[in-house]
């Protein structure tokens, strides 16, 4: 299931390579993919991930996180969405670490706590565990 945190920003749970061209025919134009290869059998792989982003003409790129996200993949995060008008969707196992990566990316770019709370919970995610 496809959520929306912000207007350029979506995550899901796994992505599996036949939903990447919907996602590009949806705008999408980068996907970033916060998990790592092997986390749970019958996980696709990057590189068959890769192969259908590079199809669909969608960049792609790697960003695990194990955990909270650390602040290298905030940092990471940050860069990209600092960088334009790209329409980006993120993935983990449930959308979970996605939207936490995201949230403390608004926070340290000075978004209300409250707000950024309030935006994932719209979307199906309480991250209030985060700020404990």
């Amino acid at each position: 299931m496809i959520r929306h945190l912000d207007s350029r920003t979506s995550v899901s749970g796994q992505l599996q390579p036949d939903a990447i061209a919907s996602l590009a025919a949806a705008g999408v134009t980068l996907i970033i993919n916060n998990r790592q290869d092997g986390e749970e059998p019958g996980q696709p792989g990057a590189l068959e991930l890769r192969r259908a982003a590079d199809d669909a003409g969608v960049a792609f790129l790697e960003v695990p996180i194990q955990g909270r996200p650390d602040n290298a993949v905030i940092d990471s995060l940050a860069r990209t969405l600092a960088g334009g008008d790209a329409r980006i969707h993120l993935f983990c196992r449930s959308g979970t670490r996605s939207a936490a990566a995201w949230a403390l990316v608004q926070i340290r770019g000075g978004q209300p706590v409250d707000a950024v709370l309030s935006a994932a919970r719209a979307a199906g995610y309480d991250l209030a565990g985060l700020f404990v």
